[in-house]
């Protein structure tokens, strides 16, 4: 490719570019850095994810690789924006911020899971989170930024910040996991590690739930609770009680606040997208208790591994998710 021919190419898929462009300084500084670090020294935080640990810079590699799905899925994104800048049905079908930020919080959850299975240390499950959290927080404040009518600087305002603030508790608590409550259910304790990766993310979920099942049904209250009941009750994996209790208490008034508040009614076309992408979420959390350390199913041997299939489901739910929400094309105001 001439230099007249990337120039122009840059500025059609500039996004595109400089992802690949830090994808491949990412690559590097992980040799680099792991040539001397992980490589040689002792694990210093085990996953736990059924694969047997492996000596250099790939801890575990089927779970490590398994992780690109997450990547291609966002440089997909990115290769289809529009060329063209302009207004289009909705601000996902743009050549503008909020399909960019999806991009890169499919391709930050990748990264963040490559660095927590390929080194098995600390800091590497902390990216393993702060990437899942960075995905899941944008659904929410996207839709309530449709529901209410924020600018873009109010979204980046409050999708940032908060963002910013659960990584550093998050960064923090993987170093400093006080206990904060003793025995807060049961014999198990509350530590300052859960409210990131127990709560807060349970928290997006659910209200992501409520969210769709918000547009879907109309706006029907029995449905927006029951919904996100439903799912913590059955997809939490050894979950404390109280920590269910507490969660469904807020799952219930989170609910009946949107439903006496609705903003403006978001329309999106749920089939095919929303329930191929729900449906591969599903599966892969039935997979994900198979990629256990000591699940029956469990081979640490074995080329095939219960966890990176949970990635590559994970990973095409996102896709279909991000397809899910380019079909919105009006809205329906509702008295707010």
């Amino acid at each position: 490719m001439d230099s007249i021919s990337f120039s122009s190419f840059m500025k059609q898929k500039p996004e595109f570019v400089v992802s690949i462009v830090l994808l491949g300084v990412l690559a590097i500084l992980y040799a680099l850095f792991g040539a001397s670090t992980w490589a040689i020294e002792p694990i210093e935080s085990a996953t736990r994810f059924c694969e047997d640990i492996s000596d250099g810079l790939i801890k575990e590699p089927i779970n490590t690789l398994s992780n690109l799905t997450y990547i291609v899925v966002g440089l997909v994104i990115l290769w289809n924006l529009p060329t063209h800048t302009g207004e289009a049905a909705n601000p996902m079908l743009e050549k503008g911020m909020y399909p960019v930020l999806f991009a890169a919080g499919s391709m930050y959850i990748g990264i963040g899971s490559f660095a927590m299975h390929g080194t098995n240390t600390n800091w590497g499950t902390s990216m393993d989170w702060t990437g899942m959290l960075f995905f899941i927080s944008f659904p929410v404040y996207y839709n309530l930024s449709r529901q209410y009518k924020w600018s873009d600087r109010l979204f980046l305002s409050v999708f940032f910040v908060v963002f910013l603030l659960t990584a550093m508790l998050d960064t923090y608590a993987a170093n400093n996991n006080h206990t904060l409550i003793e025995n807060f259910s049961g014999d198990k304790s509350l530590r300052l590690s859960s409210i990131t990766r127990d709560y807060l993310w349970s928290l997006y979920i659910g209200v992501w739930i409520i969210q769709e099942t918000k547009n879907i049904s109309g706006n029907s209250l029995a449905w927006m609770i029951s919904l996100p009941l439903f799912a913590c009750i059955t997809l939490s994996v050894g979950a404390p009680t109280m920590q269910i209790i507490l969660l469904c208490l807020l799952f219930a008034g989170i609910a009946t606040l949107l439903h006496f508040k609705p903003g403006q009614h978001l329309l999106r076309q749920a089939n095919p997208s929303l329930w191929i992408g729900l449906g591969c979420y599903i599966v892969a959390n039935v997979v994900w208790r198979l990629g256990r350390d000591g699940a029956a199913a469990c081979n640490p041997d074995s080329l095939f591994q219960y966890h990176a299939m949970w990635h590559l489901l994970t990973g095409l739910s996102v896709y279909f998710f991000y397809r899910y929400f380019t079909t919105e094309t009006n809205s329906e105001d509702a008295q707010v």
